[in-house]
């Protein structure tokens, strides 16, 4: 033990723990300031077509076919949180009720403005519906696009016009998620007019 300097001893493990803990603070990569990095995200946009012909007052659900389609549009709204939502309401024709928009109360008032006979034209024209929400994507845009079709399935359009417009959508880009509305039994749906009917809607 001649000779050793304890001083140096202490110096040396000193020396080491810093050592050490410089080492784990460049681990943690600690950073100054901070940096502006433009960052591109791709959403969805989702265009929600409403069926609004007559046979949705059915009530085989509750409180009837066209009152459960707004409200399944509107908590789609609330799972959509940054996705653009836009409105179709078709029935014998079809027209755009609320164009692409973020903003879910422009949406929410579109839905509510629905109702039944919004459209003169009765039945139920699919084709129209299609081809008025290709209308209402933006071209050019690099969004994935989804047609949600709701509809009690009472199709009165010609078959070759339905596929024929699924085709172009297809080609677009655009997805079709179909929500049938109602149940295989049917209800009776009541008509007010000169003589009071009554007319079974079965889908």
């Amino acid at each position: 033990m001649v000779g050793v300097s304890h001083r140096r001893e202490k110096v040396r493990l000193g020396l080491i723990v810093l050592g050490v803990v410089c080492l784990f603070v460049a681990l943690a990569r600690p950073q100054w300031g901070f940096v502006w990095q433009e960052a591109h995200q791709q959403g969805l946009d989702i265009i929600v077509a409403i069926d609004t012909s007559r046979s949705m007052l059915a009530q085989d659900v509750a409180p009837n076919r066209f009152e459960r389609s707004k409200l399944a549009a509107l908590d789609l709204m609330h799972l959509a949180t940054s996705d653009r939502l836009g409105l179709v309401a078709f029935a014998g024709t079809a027209f755009l009720q609320s164009p692409l928009t973020l903003d879910d109360e422009a949406f929410r008032q579109g839905v509510e403005a629905l109702y039944v006979g919004i459209i003169p034209q009765g039945g139920t024209a699919v084709s129209g519906a299609i081809r008025t929400a290709l209308d209402g994507f933006e071209k050019g845009n690099d969004n994935h696009k989804v047609l949600v079709l709701m509809t009690d399935g009472e199709d009165h359009d010609i078959d070759t016009e339905t596929m024929a417009a699924a085709k172009e959508a297809e080609e677009a880009g655009v997805k079709i998620f179909t929500i049938g509305v109602g149940t295989a039994e049917g209800e009776l749906v009541r008509r007010h007019g000169r003589q009071r009917q009554h007319v079974l809607c079965q889908r």
